[in-house]
């Protein structure tokens, strides 16, 4: 990578931003966050042309204005050769990581939004269905994998996109008491958490004061305000 510190636009919290941080985290790169704090602020960066297709997160790098979780990740995962080693792989870390983004969107993240923009009664509807697509569709799927695995790693041996996006995944379920329990079942899911958390990088960022915490009513709220998605 060039010189130059990244900077990294998006809200002080995680949704998609937090796996582009993870990864940017274990490749040893430098970077600045930037925290929307104002629909103005979210207009500015349209006015300045730097959001393509006026959405963030936007990761400013060697003069390029990158936009679009899963686009930004991936640049980070080659920055950090964290793709997977042969071709099968690569195929293998990108269906892994489809799988692992689609636990989190919008089975475990969404309800805290739906609850804010339609009723309390419908976000603990969806997060019911969340948490049992979880338990029922993906977790068995890594559950199996890591059993597999003689690294510790889903791919090969050693980190990949793969990783990261199953990590951030499961901290949905991890850090929240009300659905720790769902991973009892699943032993090497837990380990899988212990053991990527130790990974060079990533230790110093989850101990960081710049690891935010899962979505919260007054986030989604925020979130909702900057990017006038309530129509108001």
């Amino acid at each position: 990578m060039a010189e130059g510190k990244p900077r990294l636009t998006y809200f002080a919290g995680r949704g998609l931003a937090e796996p582009i941080r993870l990864a940017l985290s274990a490749a040893g790169i430098q970077y600045e966050d930037v925290y929307l704090e104002s629909r103005d602020q979210f207009l500015q960066l349209k006015q300045d042309g730097k959001l393509m297709f006026k959405q963030v997160p936007l990761l400013e790098v060697d003069g390029q204005c990158l936009i679009g979780g899963e686009a930004i990740l991936r640049y980070a995962c080659r920055e950090g050769n964290f793709e997977g080693k042969t071709n099968e792989d690569k195929t293998r870390v990108d269906m892994l990581s489809m799988g692992a983004k689609d636990m989190v969107f919008p089975n475990l993240m969404s309800p805290t939004f739906i609850e804010l923009m339609t009723s309390k009664e419908a976000a603990d509807e969806a997060r019911e269905k969340g948490v049992k697509e979880s338990r029922e569709r993906y977790l068995p799927v890594f559950e199996k994998l890591l059993d597999e695995s003689t690294s510790g790693f889903l791919v090969g041996d050693s980190m990949t996109m793969a990783d990261i996006t199953f990590f951030d995944a499961l901290c949905y379920l991890h850090e929240d008491p009300k659905l720790k329990p769902e991973l009892e079942n699943f032993p090497r899911c837990s380990a899988f958490i212990d053991h990527f958390s130790q990974q060079p990088g990533i230790k110093e960022y989850l101990a960081s004061p710049r690891r935010n915490p899962l979505p919260y009513p007054e986030y989604a709220q925020h979130c909702c305000e900057v990017l006038n998605l309530t129509g108001n």
